[in-house]
């Protein structure tokens, strides 16, 4: 049932999100096109400056969802709202706070950010509207209500809700952007479209939850656990999100546009790999909530998932994405060179390979810990992408960022055999870490021709999406068929997929 969830959990987050990427892609198109590299470069911007000002809330959702697992592993529902209710009075606490800091930073980019002409009032319009906007769910019911489907195992719930809300506002972002080409338009939407998720939340969840209500006892008891969780997602935010920050203040608007074409494919695929991991977190908090005694073997099932993951979604990102550039965008200073697609590659990669540790030390509470891990390396990030980034630009900052990933997953890795996993020594995780550094190194050298040839023919659109699509099923059967050979725990995890299936389909029959 638990292994059920999980894949319920990873379909309906991740195949809505297929053709949001898709949605997407004409989006960027049509945000390049229409308000130029200038103006998509500061949409970018704001969008990074908007996760800093978030910050405020940092941790508390997971706090949330980390107090819930036991009371519904009990089915303790008295337990269940008086958390819910507590959560709610938190949330509209920190929405309070987050809305000072919203009209002090617009103030602030406004009276003191260097904008190019005409962009300052309508970018600091833009910033406004879309940070109010995230806000309807602290004072509303959203944040609650996605702590507590995560909680339940249910969280596809939520992202069905999302997801749809999330298709038809990126739909009318492009409209809009090609009608009125402005970024006022754009934060509008968003606007009405987050109005309309936390209607829709509402009655679907209470449909589903009917007990679910704030009752007179108000448990806060996880507010203790967020200074850690805070902290955590301080230097996750830093990290994973500075590198934009950098290249706008060291080569301006147009190199953050063209940056953030290939990270948006880059962040499309570890977005998709990072809605697995939370599925992941849920059923191992699932499992600590019990008490159950298999989480080395599980924790084995779900490392060998995402290797695979890693190598499929980073060769085809690797073998592609300059030439899928050329075809999207059609711009020649968008064509970056191989090595650069190699660190951007190698950025997806690692990132990729941490999220079983992270899954299994997130659903341990192991906050303090990882709070540590998460700081060491958003400084070695930090350090490394401002020194190298006047010496080697772009390549510069995303070399750092491998770097502090590489170290981020040492650093993990010894957190859960001391921890967690006691009855594994260090290397039997770390070898299969180390295994798939040297291959994909190797693997960088060995593809650089393919990737010549990919980039010289690509034209058309739908003829590379097609050759993309075709790399990626040839990548995955190699993969998985080398992995299924070599691996007693990925042949465990294959049987695990199939029973499920067989499962499934004599429940039709029947």
């Amino acid at each position: 049932m638990r292994t059920k969830k999980v894949l319920l959990n990873m379909l309906c987050d991740i195949l809505p999100y297929l053709l949001i990427g898709i949605i997407g892609i004409i989006k960027m198109d049509a945000l390049i096109t229409n308000i130029g590299d200038v103006g998509n470069g500061y949409y970018q911007t704001i969008n990074q400056i908007i996760s800093y000002v978030f910050l405020a809330q940092a941790g508390f959702s997971d706090a949330v969802i980390y107090s819930l697992y036991k009371p519904f592993a009990e089915k303790n529902k008295d337990d269940i709202n008086a958390i819910y209710g507590g959560a709610r009075k938190i949330f509209r606490i920190i929405g309070i706070i987050i809305l000072g800091i919203i009209f002090l930073v617009s103030s602030g980019l406004y009276l003191f950010y260097h904008f190019e002409e005409g962009y300052r009032f309508s970018a600091t319009i833009c910033f406004f509207i879309i940070s109010t906007s995230y806000l309807i769910s602290y004072f509303g019911r959203g944040q609650t209500y996605s702590a507590v489907l995560s909680a339940a195992q249910e969280k596809y719930v939520y992202s069905l809700v999302f997801n749809s809300v999330k298709i038809l506002c990126d739909i009318l972002i492009v409209v809009v952007t090609v009608k009125f080409k402005s970024l006022e338009s754009i934060a509008i939407v968003i606007l009405i479209m987050k109005i309309l998720e936390e209607i829709i939340n509402r009655i679907v969840v209470k449909r589903k939850y009917p007990y679910l209500h704030e009752i007179a006892r108000r448990d806060t008891s996880m507010v203790k656990m967020t200074k850690d969780l805070a902290w955590t997602q301080v230097g996750y935010l830093v990290l994973n999100n500075v590198d934009a920050l950098l290249l706008m203040g060291f080569s301006g608007p147009v190199m953050v546009s063209i940056y953030t074409a290939y990270n948006y494919i880059l962040r499309f695929l570890n977005e998709i790999a990072s809605r697995m991991e939370l599925a992941s977190v849920y059923s191992f908090g699932n499992v600590f909530a019990k008490k159950e005694e298999k989480i080395s073997k599980l924790f084995k099932e779900y490392l060998m998932m995402f290797i695979l993951v890693a190598f499929c979604m980073s060769i085809t990102f690797m073998i592609g994405i300059r030439g899928f550039i050329m075809i999207w965008v059609g711009k020649e200073n968008y064509i970056l060179s191989y090595l650069t697609v190699t660190l951007f590659t190698a950025t997806l990669f690692f990132n990729i390979l941490y999220y079983p540790l992270v899954a299994v030390i997130n659903a341990s509470g192991l906050f303090k810990d990882n709070k540590r891990h998460i700081f060491i390396c958003a400084f070695i990030n930090v350090v490394l992408s401002v020194i190298l980034i006047n010496f080697f630009g772009i390549n510069g900052i995303l070399f750092g960022t491998v770097i502090a990933f590489i170290v981020n997953i040492l650093l993990k890795s010894n957190l859960v055999v001391k921890k967690i996993l006691k009855n594994i020594n260090l290397f039997s995780v770390l070898k299969y870490y180390i295994v798939s550094l040297f291959l994909f190194i190797i693997l960088a050298f060995i593809l650089m021709p393919v990737e010549k040839i990919f980039l010289l023919n690509s034209i058309g659109f739908l003829g590379t999406i097609l050759k993309l699509g075709l790399i990626f099923m040839i990548v995955t059967l190699l993969v998985a068929s080398i992995m299924f050979l070599i691996s007693v725990d990925t042949r465990d995890l294959f049987r695990r997929v199939i029973e499920i299936v067989k499962r499934k389909l004599k429940k039709k029959n029947y």
